[in-house]
Parts: C-alpha cells; structure tokens; sequence
C-alpha cells in the first residue's frame, strides 16, 4: 500500500510539474485551441559595432579575473596589463551572412588575454549604452576593459563617460518567449567554453552553456532556452521578457596561459512573438 500510495503522489506530482511547465511554454494563448499557436521571428540583439549597436549607442567591455596579467607585478592588486589583456573592434565578419546584412558588416569584437597561472581563468563580456555616439575620431568603435581593483573604466572616451562602468552597464530585454540564441564566435584552437547569462522576472541568474569554442575560424553557436525558464506567467500581461546581462568565456585548468584571442559577431534571438487578442487587450500593458 506504501509504494502504491507513493507512486500515485509521483504521477501527481509530474502532472503538475508537467501542466506548470506547458503553461510558461504556451505563454499567449491562454485558451485551449491557441496554446499551439506560434509566431517565431528573429531579432539581432548585436552586430557587434555596426549599424545596429551605433544606433542604440552600444558598446561591449570585458572584464578578466584575478590572475590575469597585471600592469604593475610589484602590487598586489593590479589592474590588467592592456597590452596582454584588451577588448577592441577589428575589421572583420564570417562567411554565411545574408547578402543584405553582409553588406552592412564591417566590424567584430575581438578580445585577447594572458594570464599568470593555469586554472578556470574567466572573462566577462557586458553590454554597456554609450551617449554621445559609438565612434572614435577615427570612425572605429571605442574599447576599454573594466579594472577589477575599483571595477573602474580603464578609459572615459574623452570624458563622455564616467569612470564607474556601474553607471552605463545595461542589459538586452529580450522580447517574446525567447527559444534559442545565436552568435557568431571566431575559435583559435583554444580550450576555452562560453556561457550566456540571463535573468529572469523572478531575479534568477541562469547560465547557460554555448559549447566549447575549441575549433578554427567561424562557427555559428546556437543555444537553446529550457522550458523551465520562465518567460510568462497566468495574469495578464502574462509576458516576463529575459535580460542578457553578459557572455563569459572560461579557460579549461590545461589550456596554455599566455596567449588567447577569440572574435564575435551578430549575435540574433529566435523567439515567439505571438499575442493572442481579447477584448480590451489595450489595458494589458497599463500599469498606474
């Protein structure tokens, strides 16, 4: 009688987990005969020093972990040495790119690194929303990296910004039920993984991995979103968007140490868009 009494609180319990599951995948069509009713559409969320990243005023800076290669061995506490450790916009973009989104492609972010010891050596890469426009004087995007002694910026870009980066650091909403993301990642053969970094409305961190990026060249990376993030709720306005806070690349324990470099561009999103209508759906978003 035990087990039998066991088994029917698991069944229950896998109906609920499976009814709580399909509710968030199935977010805008709240009634029976639209819940399978879907609307994918891809979004760019950044070309990486383009069009697109000029036009929101976004730029991207990199943050290294502690045995990164310091500037000043004598202190203990050093900020990175920039000519080891450095983030900046180099001309350059894969093959496989639509003709009309080749056509506007200039630019990717290359990112470089040494540092001090093996171990799970990590860098951090943040969205970061720019006034005053994106371009140097001489038409490159500007680059800086956050110094980890006062999580400073290593450069103000002429006193358009301050030098805490807390102040301009900005995440990526991310619209509709969002099912996979995708960016283009340049590998040089090291043994190195990346992760993306979401948030949902709950405040949660998920970290999910994009694979290893131990290859040569470019390679489109696609990583799915799990059911179990969730991205809606059964009130109106059901949506819950997730933010991208940041992309991580880790270094595995024996990778060599002083010499890394890797490339990204044109990072999209694959998402459900779909809205199912009802009367006075206008006063869905009000919020007084």
């Amino acid at each position: 009688m035990k087990c039998k009494g066991s088994m029917t609180v698991l069944v229950l319990a896998l109906i609920f987990v499976i009814s709580g599951v399909a509710s968030k995948i199935h977010a805008f069509g709240f009634s029976e005969d639209q819940r399978d009713v879907m609307n994918l559409q891809t979004f760019v969320i950044s070309d990486f020093g383009d069009e697109i990243d000029q036009t929101n005023g976004i730029i991207w800076v990199a943050k290294f972990s502690r045995f990164a290669k310091p500037s000043d061995f004598t202190k203990q506490m050093s900020d990175p040495d920039t000519n080891a450790c450095y983030l900046s916009y180099q001309e350059g973009k894969p093959l496989g790119l639509p003709h009309q989104v080749d056509a506007k492609q200039k630019w990717c972010l290359g990112i470089k690194a040494q540092f001090l010891k093996q171990g799970f050596n990590w860098i951090e890469i943040y969205p970061m929303a720019l006034k005053g426009g994106i371009l140097d004087t001489n038409g490159r995007p500007v680059s800086t990296i956050i110094n980890p002694s006062d999580n400073t910026l290593a450069d103000n870009f002429g006193g358009r910004a301050t030098n805490k980066y807390t102040d301009y650091v900005t995440n990526f909403n991310l619209d509709g039920v969002v099912k996979s993301l995708d960016m283009w990642v340049w590998g040089g053969n090291y043994k190195y993984w990346m992760e993306f970094h979401l948030m949902d409305y709950k405040g949660f961190l998920h970290r999910l991995t994009a694979g290893d990026i131990k290859y040569v060249g470019w390679m489109n990376l696609r990583t799915k979103i799990p059911d179990y993030i969730p991205q809606a709720e059964s009130h109106v306005p059901f949506l819950k968007n997730l933010k991208l806070i940041l992309i991580k690349l880790w270094g595995y324990p024996t990778e060599r140490v002083d010499q890394f470099y890797v490339y990204f561009d044109y990072m999209q999103v694959q998402t459900d868009v779909y809205r199912q209508r009802f009367n006075g759906d206008d006063l869905a978003e009000n919020r007084w």
